[in-house]
């Protein structure tokens, strides 16, 4: 129920602040999103492809999560890997990888994303959470704003790169991917041009290949 709770108060918090310039035209994503054995927390699923849905709508990209509905441009797989510190001794002290894709030329075939809950974990372990739905909250969010901006590559197109700021930035701090509020992940005015571009070769490009795969 707190957690609930706190999935309304985030999206009336996010809600606000400048809003992006919208694309002339909409793309449709069938994201295929699959947990790990390990993560048993649904609530944290649906926060988490809340929150990378809603970071996408802004711009035109309508992500859906199941089979159903129109066909779309483009279906993608996405994997959150589970919990396996304890088979490697835990992280090094080197940066976080906390989640990778291939981005290739062709539009048609894509590598899954993949994402560690291991990584996101480990990188939250020093944020303060009051009790235990807050502290899901906080990895429903972090892994949401991950996802999305994993799928910022693959929607972007090669050659991948990264922005100095926003959404597709190298690198993000704990306490920007536990916070309400998401002015921190928007896209760049530039990538906003870009994107704009890749929506109109998505679509005339067709549904991929894995739009044809059933779902679990």
């Amino acid at each position: 129920m707190h957690l609930m709770s706190a999935i309304v108060a985030a999206f009336y918090l996010c809600a606000g602040g400048p809003q992006p310039p919208t694309p002339p035209e909409t793309l449709s994503v069938h994201v295929h999103l699959g947990f790990d054995r390990s993560i048993s927390a649904r609530p944290i699923e649906a926060l988490a492809k809340a929150e990378a849905a809603a970071i996408w709508r802004e711009y035109g990209v309508d992500l859906q999560w199941s089979g159903q509905g129109a066909g779309p441009a483009l279906c993608l797989d996405a994997f959150v890997q589970g919990r396996r510190r304890h088979e490697d001794g835990g992280f090094s002290g080197a940066p976080l990888v906390l989640a990778h894709t291939i981005i290739a030329p062709d539009v048609v075939v894509r590598a899954p994303i993949q994402i560690s809950f291991d990584a996101v974990e480990a990188l939250l372990e020093r944020q303060h959470f009051s009790n235990l739905s807050e502290r899901d909250r906080g990895v429903a969010l972090t892994l949401g704003r991950v996802l999305a901006h994993e799928l910022g590559h693959v929607l972007l197109g090669s050659p991948g790169y990264h922005d100095p700021s926003g959404l597709m930035k190298a690198r993000f701090m704990a306490d920007d991917l536990v916070r309400l509020e998401r002015s921190r992940f928007r896209l760049a005015d530039s990538s906003i041009v870009r994107l704009r571009d890749r929506i109109a070769v998505l679509s005339e490009s067709g549904p991929s290949r894995s739009c044809t795969m059933p779902t679990e």
